[in-house]
């Protein structure tokens, strides 16, 4: 089985990163990851930091800078660098993993953080993978009608995600796609879950078609209990 990090961040791109995203990716090919998904942050508040404002090219220049030097070293190690994105919008701490996107579907679309949940679903839904990142932390209500799929587990050691009531709102709505995430930031987050494939995942479109498939598993040791009871909820 392959093994793929669905949630993290670099220093260069995520102002909340303490990890240099080539030393990311060093470690994850150590501990025999084949692959990760770079979701650095998107929002209106990361945009007036970077100083670019209303230029969303040159946002989406420096956005991409992270997730760059990332390919760059996957590249030489072999590793499958796949390019995702960490949405806020500006009506709540909510964040949104965003995969089945390139490069030049972010330049299409313009300040799309600056829309609303709803209305991002309603234009992107049919287009795009949308997974609601830690759906309870820092937060009680969840619009979980406005996406695909949940990030069941977040496995950040620093943060309480309350994953319990992720899989209670999983229980209550099968159709929804269930993940797992490190949410790497700092040295010590990496490598604590994966999305286990038994096929190499090269891009975000084919991470999207495999989750959508349903053809994988879970792992994450220190909440391999909730897992386990996701495991059983049947996707209909």
């Amino acid at each position: 089985m392959y093994r793929y990090e669905l949630h993290l961040h670099t220093m260069e791109t995520s102002r909340c990163g303490h990890v240099r995203a080539a030393d990311q990716v060093r470690t994850y090919h150590r501990l025999g990851y084949q692959g990760l998904c770079v979701t650095d942050h998107l929002h209106d508040t990361y945009l007036s930091l970077m100083d670019c404002h209303d230029d969303w090219n040159e946002c989406v220049r420096r956005y991409l800078y992270g997730y760059h030097l990332a390919k760059e070293e996957g590249e030489r190690l072999g590793m499958d660098i796949i390019f995702g994105v960490e949405l806020r919008f500006p009506e709540n701490e909510s964040d949104y993993l965003i995969y089945g996107i390139d490069e030049d579907w972010l330049y299409r679309n313009p300040f799309v953080c600056r829309m609303d949940h709803r209305s991002f679903f309603e234009k992107y839904g049919n287009e795009v993978l949308i997974i609601h990142a830690h759906p309870f932390r820092n937060n009680d209500t969840v619009y979980y009608d406005c996406v695909h799929g949940l990030e069941v587990v977040n496995c950040n050691p620093r943060h309480d995600s309350r994953n319990h009531l992720a899989l209670e709102l999983a229980k209550q709505n099968p159709h929804l796609y269930r993940t797992v995430g490190s949410d790497a930031h700092r040295i010590g987050d990496e490598g604590r879950s994966a999305l286990l494939s038994e096929v190499r995942i090269p891009d975000s479109y084919a991470m999207a078609r495999v989750i959508t498939s349903g053809n994988y598993g879970l792992w994450c040791p220190e909440y391999d209990n909730i897992l386990k009871e996701c495991e059983a909820i049947p996707h209909v």
